[in-house]
């Protein structure tokens, strides 16, 4: 039942965002970030991040207003808005003092699909904090392990050479995907995996295949499973679809004993996404979790500060 229950939570915690989505015909509801929280907070064997939970939901709650905020206010093409919004939540994550990289996602998301209602603002506050709350009740019951915070130092002048690194990297990633109709290779979940791979303590740089089969794995349960029973067939909701796919992606996850959060909001980014863009999604997942791959290993070498996706 310990291991049952916070996988359920999950399950049901997906099933409400998404029914309340389809239920007030407003996608907008749809957080993605909200799976890789439940999966790095409740599913995974240790807390995916060196945070508590106050700077959790400050963190996500300031970043998601400064991502609606930048649609609003900077008058930028959609790409330049997202090049300044991973760059002001890499500065952000760097000097929260935590290795919460997922409110990167919720800064950029916005911007990417050019939100600006407090509908995403109220889905991201809300369903963050029934993830803690279920976490707090779990630790409790010692259901779950208490997580135990210690604050990371200052930023040093290596950290804001990553980010300086990481937002030129983006950007040659983001122009073309943009321009091209490729976006979901720069999907914001990618960006949040980018920031977590360019850390040489990473543990998932030790099966850099394994990390990207699994993110494309994700993506194909996702897309695959809408488009079948939602698109092609007709025969389940949305919200039926998402709960399936998060609770096979939380299988697959326990099948390889690897937990990248990450690649459960790349699940449910999939419920999200315009229909005809599900097809090639799992193919634009592939092609932006290759390369940023790719790029954390053969760039970010240097020995840094510890923001791995694992604690």
């Amino acid at each position: 039942m310990k291991k049952i229950l916070p996988i359920i939570s999950t399950v049901i915690l997906i099933w409400i965002m998404t029914a309340a989505a389809v239920l007030l015909d407003n996608r907008e509801i749809i957080f993605p970030e909200i799976a890789a929280i439940a999966v790095g907070a409740l599913v995974s064997p240790k807390f995916s991040w060196n945070a508590n939970k106050l700077r959790i939901f400050i963190y996500i709650t300031v970043c998601a207003v400064l991502g609606v905020a930048i649609v609003m206010w900077l008058p930028l093409p959609v790409w330049a808005q997202m090049i300044t919004a991973f760059l002001l939540a890499q500065i952000l994550l760097v000097n929260s003092k935590t290795s919460f990289a997922p409110m990167i996602s919720a800064m950029v998301l916005p911007v990417m699909l050019q939100t600006d209602t407090p509908i995403y603002l109220a889905s991201a506050v809300i369903m963050t904090a029934l993830i803690l709350l279920c976490r707090t009740a779990f630790e409790k019951v010692n259901i779950l392990e208490k997580n135990e915070f210690t604050p990371l130092s200052k930023p040093h002048w290596n950290d804001y050479k990553s980010i300086l690194w990481r937002t030129l990297f983006s950007a040659a990633m983001i122009v073309p995907a943009l321009f091209l109709d490729f976006r979901f290779a720069v999907a914001p979940p990618l960006l949040v995996a980018f920031t977590e791979f360019s850390n040489p303590n990473s543990k998932a740089r030790s099966f850099p295949v394994k990390a990207v089969a699994l993110i494309t794995g994700c993506a194909v349960l996702g897309a695959g499973l809408r488009y079948v029973f939602c698109i092609k067939l007709g025969i389940f909701p949305l919200y039926a679809v998402s709960a399936l796919a998060i609770l096979l992606v939380i299988a697959v996850m326990r099948l390889i004993k690897s937990y990248i959060p990450p690649a459960g909001a790349i699940s449910v980014l999939a419920m999200l996404i315009p229909e005809e863009a599900v097809l090639w999604y799992s193919v634009q997942i592939l092609a932006g979790s290759a390369v940023i791959m790719t790029a954390s290993l053969l760039f970010f070498k240097e020995k840094n500060k510890p923001y791995s996706i694992q604690k």
